[in-house]
């Protein structure tokens, strides 16, 4: 079969309020868009239907894969960029907050030559306490790796695959989405963010707390200065 386009993958966990609809909402942009593409819905660690629904969805959809691994980000992400066909790889969540009208933009500016990575960046946050944290952890980002970008952690992000072919993530949390960028601008790769909105989600809890705001803390340290600094290097 024709390799697809794009593969577009969606970390999940105890999403069952929100599967169904987000994964509507992807089909009917992609499909307008006429963006030929695969679905990798990656779930692990969930006490809910997740899993069940995810059958049933890719049961009457050829175009999904489900896979089921570890609930760490970066292990899901790392399993999804495994079995990914397409010439992009993008990624979002899967808990409805990532607005999808975005990735048609990303792959017209990325097939134009414009960008080798497209994300998205957040324009507005609900929450004031977790605005002062974004703007802090994105603060230190720039200062200390020199990127100009405003959002390291917004999605989505899509890119050219060969950025993630034939790795392996060093990250398994959530500073999972700093390690890409930063194999980005190793790479020399042109970054470019779009404006977009976060958006309330309908059902679900976020995994984000104290204890995962620490653990980038240490890993942003790390990715500077130690092991990990030292692994990256390595890999490229």
């Amino acid at each position: 079969m024709k390799s697809p386009l794009l593969s577009l993958s969606l970390n999940v966990y105890n999403e069952e309020n929100n599967l169904e609809r987000v994964y509507k909402e992807i089909k009917d942009v992609l499909r307008k868009a006429k963006v030929f593409h695969e679905l990798i819905f990656i779930e692990g660690g969930s006490r809910d239907n997740s899993w069940k629904i995810l059958q049933k969805i890719a049961k009457k959809d050829k175009a999904c894969k489900i896979l089921q691994v570890d609930m760490e980000p970066g292990k899901k992400l790392n399993a999804g960029m495994k079995v990914a066909k397409g010439k992009y790889y993008g990624y979002l969540c899967s808990d409805g907050q990532d607005d999808p009208d975005i990735i048609p933009k990303c792959i017209k500016m990325l097939e134009a030559g414009k960008a080798d990575l497209v994300k998205g960046n957040r324009i507005d946050r609900a929450y004031w306490q977790r605005k002062v944290i974004s703007r802090i952890y994105n603060f230190c980002c720039r200062m200390l790796f020199g990127l100009s970008l405003k959002d390291v952690n917004m999605h989505p992000k899509v890119f050219r695959r060969e950025l993630i072919k034939d790795i392996n993530l060093i990250s398994t949390s959530e500073s999972v989405d700093l390690e890409i960028v930063l194999r980005a601008q190793r790479k020399r790769y042109k970054i470019i963010e779009l404006p977009i909105e976060e958006r309330d989600r309908d059902g679900g809890k976020s995994s984000v707390n104290l204890s995962v705001a620490l653990k980038m803390i240490r890993d942003m340290l790390s990715y500077k200065w130690g092991e990990k600094a030292r692994v990256l290097k390595k890999s490229l």
